[in-house]
């Protein structure tokens, strides 16, 4: 049924979804705000003035540099497709190691306007221009190329100027200055925090070992060590606080508990030490966007784990304290507001992956427009489902626990969700009910009820004399008085019928009881107090019995004859009601 129902709409809205999401983006910059369909227009790319020339890029980023403005600096370098977590990371490090290598291989500054005006500040025929070119300059400065990127009709400093940065660096460095042959006085420079942690460490740490320099393979390492102690430290320092703080006499297993509830705490304290720290280290930006990645869906995932773990830490205590009232709406609500939160935790983990990769949500919400109609098609039943839930809450038919009767099942409600309603019936079994078949079906609510009929007939054997039976009776009327949980106001015990083999007395009373267990336990002292009653009166109680009687010549017709029978009749009721 749920193959061929629910699947084949599902794959519909699917593909319709996604149609949407293709078309949405293609055609909304094409319709102006009147609707009408107008073919886009192709209009000039107007480059930024800092960067229209050669000349204007390299211009801006020395000035740039010189009043430490590295967010424009970084605007000079074309970085590729780099996302902007990785440039605004690894983009300050570039500009300062780009900044020296311009010092250390060429002799231009932003006072020598004479070397500045061999760098074309127009040009036209848009070829790239290597600062090898100007006079002074050494070989190398010839990988230092200002090259057209025809996106935004701007001139920066190529991707491959700055995947070479870093061999250039290490190599010159600690050479002296080309324009005044002393070494460098890079205090005037703002280092970043990786050039400094770079410097910690000796020359030979330098050196680059499979793809890294042997001091970013000592840091990883470190780095790795200290996310494992956070974690742990985390998971310790929570784990005492909460038996200090909840309960100090919990048991091995509470404990143990507790250690499993605060261990995605400490995955989540450790993805963003690693997440943090990998910024700090100075790894070349392809390295550094692949560990971000890694780690931003490990921080993610760890995100996601606390929360659960929080809403469960919070859920177990919302149930005890639940427990202590006496009312039951509470413990059906705490379970809907968990799975409410839970989702919640799984929709914000899911934006901020799509956030994080870059992933296009405004074409998906707008292809939520034209799949809307075949979203409310697929999702019919769970729609019905969910209201049928919020009806349940609201409308409160019934609770957690009680003794419920529909057409469907038979049995105690176990719990509540959004889609359905699970019932443990009596032999045990769990029946799971949709929630939208509540709304339409009668539920006989068997666990609000006031009081818990008793029925019953007694029956005893016809040798039992008039006075017996009086006796009897009375004697269970005032068990019933005397019971402590049987209603006072209203009960009846009378003799009822002549069975077949047995004077009929109806038992009919009720017992004030919460839930079937108390209701059995009252009906056991009651039924076991008439036993004993019974016994104390000589009364017996009948089963079905037939006597034989064997006929002999000598048996005569003991019955009296009457000359007027209805008169006899009468005389004798008299004198039975007198007595009374």
């Amino acid at each position: 049924m749920f193959v061929q129902g629910v699947l084949p709409r599902s794959l519909l809205f699917t593909c319709l979804l996604l149609f949407q999401t293709t078309v949405f983006g293609q055609v909304q910059e094409a319709l102006p705000v009147n609707g009408a369909v107008v073919p886009p227009v192709e209009s000039a790319v107007v480059p930024a003035i800092e960067l229209r020339s050669p000349r204007a890029s390299l211009t801006t980023f020395l000035n740039a540099m010189q009043e430490k403005n590295t967010e424009l600096a970084v605007t000079c370098l074309d970085l590729g497709n780099l996302t902007q977590d990785v440039v605004r990371t690894s983009g300050p490090g570039l500009a300062y190691k780009l900044h020296v290598a311009i010092q250390k291989l060429t002799r231009i500054t932003i006072d020598q306007t004479a070397l500045l005006s061999e760098v074309p500040d127009e040009n036209n025929d848009l070829q790239p221009f290597s600062l090898g070119a100007l006079s002074g300059s050494q070989p190398e400065a010839a990988a230092l190329v200002i090259r057209f990127d025809p996106a935004d009709a701007s001139w920066r400093f190529s991707n491959e100027t700055c995947e070479a940065l870093e061999d250039i660096y290490s190599q010159f460095e600690n050479a002296p200055d080309a324009a005044d042959q002393e070494t460098l006085d890079e205090s005037h420079l703002e280092q970043p925090f990786p050039i400094r942690l770079r410097n910690w460490f000796p020359l030979t740490l330098r050196h680059k070992t499979l793809l890294l320099p042997n001091y970013q393979w000592i840091c990883l390492l470190a780095l790795i060590f200290i996310g494992l102690i956070a974690d742990v430290l985390t998971r310790g320092i929570l784990t005492a606080l909460s038996t200090r703080w909840l309960d100090s006499d919990v048991s091995k297993e509470e404990r143990a508990m507790r250690a499993n509830v605060w261990r995605p705490l400490g995955r989540l304290v450790n993805a963003t030490t690693w997440y943090w720290g990998t910024k700090l280290i100075g790894l070349p930006p392809a390295t550094l966007s692949i560990m971000l990645v890694v780690l931003k869906v490990f921080t993610i995932f760890a995100a996601a784990w606390t929360g659960f773990a929080v809403i469960d830490v919070a859920t177990r205590y919302l149930a005890r304290q639940a427990m202590r009232t006496g009312t039951k709406f509470d413990d059906l609500l705490v379970p809907l507001v968990s799975k409410s939160l839970k989702i919640l935790v799984v929709c914000i983990a899911v934006l901020t992956a799509a956030q994080t990769f870059d992933i296009p949500i405004m074409g998906l919400v707008g292809g939520l427009g034209l799949g809307g109609a075949a979203l409310a098609f697929a999702a019919k039943d769970a729609v019905a489902n969910f209201f049928g839930s919020v009806t349940v809450l609201f409308d409160r038919p019934f609770e957690v626990g009680d003794w419920i009767v529909t057409n469907v099942a038979e049995g105690t409600v176990e719990t509540v969700g959004f889609r359905s309603t699970r019932i443990r019936t009596f032999y045990n079994s769990l029946v799971t009910l949709p929630n939208s078949h509540l709304t339409t079906a009668a539920v006989d609510n068997m666990g609000r009820r006031r009081y818990r009929r008793i029925k019953t007939t007694l029956g005893v054997q016809y040798d039992t004399s008039s006075d017996q039976l009086e006796a009897f009776c009375e004697g269970v009327r005032e068990l019933i008085r005397r019971h402590p949980d049987t209603r006072k106001d209203y009960f009846h015990v009378y003799f009822n019928d002549f069975g077949a083999s047995s004077l009929n007395i109806m038992l009919y009373c009720f017992l004030h009881c919460p839930d079937w267990g108390t209701e059995l336990s009252g009906r056991h002292k009651l039924l076991a107090d008439i036993v004993r009653l019974a016994d104390k009166l000589n009364v017996k109680f009948a089963f079905p019995t037939r006597t034989l009687h064997m006929a002999s010549p000598d048996d005569q017709n003991l019955a009296p004859e009457f000359d007027q029978p209805l008169q006899a009749g009468k005389e004798v009721a008299v004198e039975i009601t007198k007595k009374q």
